[in-house]
């Protein structure tokens, strides 16, 4: 079967679309395994030209639109197009296509959403359509049609990660991201075992709660073998950069992982560490496998804001000791950062400026905060009032996705332009961009205005 596949993600970076993705991937190459012919076009916005080149180039039989919570708009607008124009019929999945199922099966041409992780469900819903005379409710995947709503329950998790194919990558032109950052990207399992309130996990966990193990991960042996697949695929390869938050939270797989890492490959890596956690790793071992990064989520300096909106369970103190730690240990650090929260003020902005220059980063990623459906955190925004329908829109334009009158967009702009020109936001970046860029921003404010005529 020829099957378009649209990737709706937001610009991140500056990073071009499509967006390499493990999951995506991964479904991919089940697909390609099975014969179908697959293109792939990446959208953050509707963009009409694009998709018509793609459905001319293709000539699709089938669209399946793996689908962002920030990008429904682009992703209904352009369903609608492909509806007046072509009549195809839609698959949907992804993060929005699980977290609202039924919201994604209200839109123009889509026929089913498949929830949570699609290898198994989706893959054979895909074959199963090829033939009329076959049923197809498949567990995972909810349908509409003229019989009205199908939802059946979720498939049992795949629990053996090895016995799945290594992710397609040549379709998100992954030459290209490697020539142009030098990093291979890797996941080494599914699922996380924490709860966070700014993340989907807990719904995720809970709509497959009696299927199966939730966290699961990969041989260390797999992983390395993918590794050197890559390397030897992708030239220039300087950077291994995992992408599991979950990365070190099993300290036995953790041990066997970097033992057989040191010993076959000789790049250096990044890794997410979770900052309360980190008082149980050993840090010189992790540094001596290769780890010069760690990505750490801060996510705000307001205890209030961490840990009863986003039951992190993490306090200032953890996150100054692990900072320190890491440093010692010569591995760089990277603060995640969300500004415009639930509960956010200008009193907690400050919170979250006087943290940074206490741990002093190498790197601040700062990012608008958007309330994900199905997180925790969604429904503290809709019980005051917070949510919009800008939200999406403003997330566009690198504003937070909420609106409190304690705290306006405007006001978390601002800060959110301060925090990007006080601190280094890429690695190596000079001290003289910083206060070049400080010096504009001051320079433009104390400019004199001219007068009204």
């Amino acid at each position: 079967m020829r099957i378009l596949v649209l990737q709706f993600l937001p610009v991140v970076r500056g990073r071009p679309l499509p967006r390499f993705d493990p999951a995506l991937g991964t479904l991919l190459a089940l697909l390609r395994e099975r014969q179908h012919e697959l293109t792939l076009l990446g959208l953050a916005r509707p963009d009409v030209s694009a998709v018509k080149s793609a459905l001319a180039k293709s000539l699709p039989q089938l669209i399946y639109a793996d689908i962002s919570a920030v990008c429904t708009d682009a992703a209904r607008r352009t369903f609608q197009y492909i509806q007046e124009h072509e009549f195809l019929p839609v698959v949907a999945g992804g993060e929005f296509a699980t977290a609202e199922p039924a919201a994604v099966l209200s839109m123009p041409g889509v026929e089913a959403a498949a929830l949570g992780e699609p290898d198994a469900s989706l893959v054979t819903y895909l074959e199963r359509i090829k033939d009329p005379a076959v049923g197809q409710v498949v567990q995972g995947v909810w349908l509409r049609n003229e019989r009205g709503l199908a939802r059946p329950q979720l498939p049992p998790l795949v629990e053996d990660l090895d016995s799945l194919p290594f992710p397609e990558r040549e379709l998100f032109q992954y030459a290209d991201y490697v020539r142009r950052t030098g990093e291979l990207e890797i996941a080494v399992g599914r699922g996380c075992p924490q709860r966070c309130g700014y993340c989907a996990n807990p719904v995720v966990t809970g709509l497959h709660a009696g299927r199966g193990t939730w966290v699961r991960r990969r041989s260390p042996q797999n992983v390395l073998d993918e590794i050197a697949e890559l390397r030897r695929r992708y030239a220039g390869a300087r950077l291994v950069r995992f992408l599991d938050h979950a990365f070190a939270l099993d300290l036995h797989w953790l041990v066997e992982f970097l033992a057989a890492y040191r010993a076959a490959c000789d790049l250096p890596f990044r890794c997410h560490l979770r900052a309360n956690a980190i008082g149980q790793l050993d840090l010189p071992a992790l540094a001596a496998a290769g780890c010069t990064l760690a990505d750490i989520e801060v996510i705000s300096g307001s205890d209030f804001i961490r840990n009863e909106i986003f039951a992190m369970d993490l306090t200032h103190e953890q996150i100054v000791a692990a900072f320190e730690r890491l440093k010692s240990a010569g591995v760089r650090r990277r603060a995640i950062v969300y500004l415009g929260c639930p509960y956010e003020s200008e009193v907690s902005l400050a919170d979250t400026h006087r943290l940074l220059q206490a741990i002093t980063p190498d790197v601040v990623d700062a990012r608008p905060y958007y309330p994900w459906p199905g997180t925790p955190a969604v429904q503290t925004c809709r019980e005051n009032g917070w949510l919009h329908s800008r939200g999406e829109e403003q997330y566009h334009q690198d504003r937070c996705g909420i609106d409190m009158p304690a705290c306006r967009p405007d006001v978390v702009a601002t800060f959110l332009r301060r925090v990007r020109a006080e601190f280094p936001t890429a690695l190596g970046q000079p001290w003289w961009r910083r206060w070049s860029s400080v010096s504009r921003s001051t320079l433009g404010a104390l400019r004199p205005r001219k007068a009204a005529t």
